[in-house]
């Protein structure tokens, strides 16, 4: 006798979730980019982009500094939404059920 898997392969949240983050990171980078004076833009972007935010703390105050720290935050922003993504799709796929011998 085979039984059905009945629940969704994948939690629709996930998908909703990943392209929020992504929207809102593309959102925060493009906004930082655009308004370097914003300190509110920034701050969101640097929070968005956590944990991998935290390499800023390396960056020396040198020339060249701010373009150093956006394209970071772009890449942090980058990595996070990947993440999400593929665990959003990585159930994708509809599983089989098991099939008795």
């Amino acid at each position: 006798m085979h039984i059905m898997d009945t629940r969704p392969s994948f939690p629709s949240w996930w998908r909703a979730g990943a392209l929020a983050y992504t929207a809102a990171g593309v959102v925060c980078v493009v906004s930082s980019a655009a308004f370097p004076q914003s300190e509110m833009a920034m701050l969101a972007a640097i929070a968005g982009a956590l944990p991998w935010s935290l390499a800023l703390l390396t960056l020396d105050l040198a020339p060249g500094v701010a373009q150093t720290a956006l394209l970071l935050l772009a890449g942090s922003w980058t990595v996070n939404a990947g993440l999400l993504w593929w665990r959003a799709l990585r159930h994708a796929t509809h599983r089989r059920p098991a099939q008795d011998g």
